[in-house]
């Protein structure tokens, strides 16, 4: 089945400042795709999970956080509160939804599962940037900079660095009671397979699968058809 059309919706995190969304309508709960940082929310994960939800007939939204693609504001100016915040409102818009995040977008979207579990009914965490707040100072070099694994280079602002350190992911795993799939890949350089692997025993339910992606980098894009194979068989056991 091809993908539907899909629609273009504008949200206002605050005055002056907008999210761009883009939806395909279809059965609830939707998929809802967060990408990683210094990504945008069109490219080879959010295309195959777009085509995934067409051929389930299954809604699918993607939008772009706050400092990427065509929304407003600056990467390495934006905070993960306002990251947070962006997720929030695309979840007030969509409604009961399964979030997969990429890299910094699972993590997003595992904080926002966590806040609001009555509206996340399934959460895919690929490649999650599980510690990345604590190190960001350590990440950056000797000018403020920071490079992503899409090789862009932005300079941080203080106000993000400090926003950081304000987000515990200590206890997220035990406030995620839906199924929870992640996959995190062997060759990943950015962010140790071990760190996903703490995070899944930590889970206090058995609705969860992990996989150990053999050869997978921190983008995933070349498994990311069996990786939604793997995340359907959890969700579909789980009645979603």
């Amino acid at each position: 089945m091809s993908a539907r059309p899909t629609t273009t919706t504008i949200l206002e995190p605050c005055r002056g400042e907008r999210v761009v969304v883009e939806r395909m309508t279809g059965r609830a709960p939707s998929y809802v795709f967060l990408h990683g940082l210094g990504s945008v929310r069109a490219g080879e994960k959010s295309g195959a999970l777009l085509a995934h939800a067409a051929a389930r007939g299954r809604a699918f939204t993607r939008f772009d956080f706050r400092g990427h693609g065509e929304s407003t504001g600056t990467i390495g100016e934006v905070t993960m509160s306002e990251l947070l915040v962006d997720a929030s409102l695309v979840l007030d818009l969509v409604g009961p939804s399964i979030l997969v995040g990429s890299s910094l977008g699972a993590l997003v979207a595992a904080h926002v599962a966590a806040a609001r579990p009555q509206d996340v009914k399934g959460l895919a965490l690929l490649a999650p940037a599980f510690g990345f707040l604590p190190r960001m100072r350590q990440r950056l070099d000797a000018a403020g900079r920071m490079q992503t694994s899409e090789g862009l280079v932005f300079a941080v602002h203080e106000r993000a660095l400090v926003d950081a350190a304000n987000h515990d992911e200590g206890s997220l795993p035990s406030r995620l009671p839906m199924p929870v799939f992640l996959a995190h890949g062997t060759d990943d350089d950015l962010v140790p397979t071990a760190l996903s692997q703490s995070f899944f025993n930590k889970i206090p339910h058995a609705q969860k699968d992990l996989w150990i992606v053999p050869g997978g980098n921190h983008r995933l894009n070349r498994e990311i058809g069996d990786i939604l194979t793997r995340m359907d068989i959890l969700f579909s056991g789980a009645g979603l």
